[in-house]
Protein backbone atom coordinates (compact mmCIF):
# COMPACT_ATOMS: atom_id res chain seq x y z
CA UNK A 1 0.00 0.00 0.00
CA UNK A 2 1.74 3.34 -1.09
CA UNK A 3 1.85 5.74 1.16
CA UNK A 4 -0.01 8.91 1.15
CA UNK A 5 2.49 11.84 -0.48
CA UNK A 6 2.83 15.02 1.63
CA UNK A 7 4.39 17.02 -1.08
CA UNK A 8 1.81 19.53 -1.21
CA UNK A 9 1.22 19.78 2.27
CA UNK A 10 4.63 20.57 2.74
CA UNK A 11 4.80 23.21 0.41
CA UNK A 12 1.90 24.75 1.74
CA UNK A 13 3.46 24.19 5.25
CA UNK A 14 6.78 26.74 3.46
CA UNK A 15 4.24 28.99 2.48
CA UNK A 16 2.90 29.42 5.72
CA UNK A 17 6.38 29.56 6.66
CA UNK A 18 7.08 32.45 4.92
CA UNK A 19 3.84 34.66 5.14
CA UNK A 20 5.01 34.22 8.73
CA UNK A 21 8.74 35.47 8.30
CA UNK A 22 7.23 38.17 6.52
CA UNK A 23 4.72 39.61 8.89
CA UNK A 24 7.66 39.75 11.33
CA UNK A 25 9.77 41.15 9.60
CA UNK A 26 7.22 43.76 9.05
CA UNK A 27 6.44 43.93 12.87
CA UNK A 28 10.73 44.03 13.07
CA UNK A 29 10.50 47.10 11.20
CA UNK A 30 7.77 49.04 13.12
CA UNK A 31 9.83 47.85 16.16
CA UNK A 32 13.00 49.70 14.13
CA UNK A 33 10.97 52.74 13.47
CA UNK A 34 9.56 53.37 16.99
CA UNK A 35 12.93 53.31 18.25
CA UNK A 36 14.40 55.70 15.88
CA UNK A 37 11.70 58.06 16.52
CA UNK A 38 12.42 57.47 20.39
CA UNK A 39 15.52 58.71 19.27
CA UNK A 40 15.25 61.44 17.58
CA UNK A 41 12.37 63.13 20.19
CA UNK A 42 15.71 62.26 22.43
CA UNK A 43 17.80 64.33 20.10
CA UNK A 44 15.33 67.14 19.46
CA UNK A 45 14.84 67.35 23.56
CA UNK A 46 18.79 68.12 23.71
CA UNK A 47 18.90 70.62 21.12
CA UNK A 48 15.94 72.28 22.72
CA UNK A 49 17.87 72.51 26.08
CA UNK A 50 20.48 73.60 24.70
CA UNK A 51 18.85 76.27 22.80
CA UNK A 52 17.14 77.45 25.73
CA UNK A 53 20.02 77.80 27.84
CA UNK A 54 21.95 79.89 25.52
CA UNK A 55 18.42 81.75 24.64
CA UNK A 56 17.36 84.87 26.29
CA UNK A 57 15.42 84.66 29.37
CA UNK A 58 12.15 85.47 27.70
CA UNK A 59 12.45 82.44 25.38
CA UNK A 60 13.48 80.26 28.31
CA UNK A 61 9.36 80.21 30.06
CA UNK A 62 8.53 77.74 26.84
CA UNK A 63 10.99 74.77 28.32
CA UNK A 64 8.64 73.70 30.42
CA UNK A 65 6.14 73.41 28.31
CA UNK A 66 7.92 72.06 25.54
CA UNK A 67 9.43 69.10 27.72
CA UNK A 68 5.99 68.39 29.44
CA UNK A 69 4.83 67.74 25.88
CA UNK A 70 7.98 65.74 24.70
CA UNK A 71 7.12 63.99 27.89
CA UNK A 72 3.71 62.38 26.57
CA UNK A 73 5.34 62.28 23.33
CA UNK A 74 7.80 59.96 24.97
CA UNK A 75 5.33 58.04 26.85
CA UNK A 76 3.42 57.51 23.78
CA UNK A 77 6.43 56.40 21.87
CA UNK A 78 7.17 53.73 25.26
CA UNK A 79 3.50 52.65 25.07
CA UNK A 80 4.07 51.85 21.06
CA UNK A 81 7.25 49.93 21.39
CA UNK A 82 6.08 47.79 23.90
CA UNK A 83 3.23 47.22 21.94
CA UNK A 84 5.34 46.32 19.23
CA UNK A 85 7.35 44.08 21.08
CA UNK A 86 4.42 42.06 22.79
CA UNK A 87 3.25 41.59 18.26
CA UNK A 88 6.93 40.83 17.60
CA UNK A 89 7.18 38.42 20.88
CA UNK A 90 3.79 36.54 19.50
CA UNK A 91 4.95 36.52 15.66
CA UNK A 92 7.88 34.84 16.62
CA UNK A 93 6.14 31.99 18.33
CA UNK A 94 3.81 31.78 15.31
CA UNK A 95 6.95 31.25 13.03
CA UNK A 96 8.54 28.87 15.67
CA UNK A 97 5.68 27.12 15.03
CA UNK A 98 4.92 26.99 11.96
CA UNK A 99 8.71 26.43 11.23
CA UNK A 100 8.27 22.98 13.77
CA UNK A 101 4.92 21.49 11.45
CA UNK A 102 6.46 22.51 8.41
CA UNK A 103 9.65 20.28 9.23
CA UNK A 104 7.91 17.69 10.95
CA UNK A 105 6.19 17.05 7.41
CA UNK A 106 9.12 17.19 5.84
CA UNK A 107 10.71 14.64 8.32
CA UNK A 108 7.88 12.20 7.55
CA UNK A 109 8.09 12.49 4.26
CA UNK A 110 12.00 12.06 3.66
CA UNK A 111 11.37 8.86 6.11
CA UNK A 112 8.36 7.81 3.79
CA UNK A 113 10.45 8.28 0.74
CA UNK A 114 13.26 6.51 2.45
CA UNK A 115 11.54 3.60 3.51
CA UNK A 116 9.75 3.32 -0.32
CA UNK A 117 13.22 3.61 -1.78
CA UNK A 118 14.57 0.69 0.33
CA UNK A 119 11.28 -1.46 -0.73
CA UNK A 120 11.96 -0.88 -4.21
CA UNK A 121 15.32 -1.94 -3.97
CA UNK A 122 14.49 -5.04 -2.25
CA UNK A 123 11.74 -6.04 -4.81
CA UNK A 124 15.00 -5.12 -7.70
CA UNK A 125 16.78 -7.58 -5.38
CA UNK A 126 13.87 -10.14 -5.24
CA UNK A 127 13.73 -10.13 -8.91
CA UNK A 128 16.97 -9.86 -9.38
CA UNK A 129 17.62 -13.20 -6.93
CA UNK A 130 14.32 -14.74 -8.84
CA UNK A 131 16.19 -14.42 -12.45
CA UNK A 132 19.36 -15.65 -11.22
CA UNK A 133 17.92 -18.90 -9.43
CA UNK A 134 16.04 -19.39 -13.00
CA UNK A 135 19.02 -19.47 -14.96
CA UNK A 136 20.74 -21.59 -12.58
CA UNK A 137 18.03 -24.04 -13.05
CA UNK A 138 18.00 -23.66 -16.52
CA UNK A 139 21.86 -24.65 -16.67
CA UNK A 140 21.56 -27.12 -14.42
CA UNK A 141 18.32 -28.94 -16.18
CA UNK A 142 20.71 -28.09 -19.62
CA UNK A 143 23.56 -29.56 -17.84
CA UNK A 144 22.05 -33.40 -16.98
CA UNK A 145 20.06 -33.38 -20.05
Amino acid sequence: MAKKNLHNLIRLRKWDVDEKRRSLATLLRHEEAVIERQHALEAEIQMEMAFAANAPVELRGTLPGYIALSDEKRERLAQALREVQTRVAYAQDELAEAYRRSKTLEVTQANRDREEELELARKEEEDLNEIGLNLFRRRAVAETA
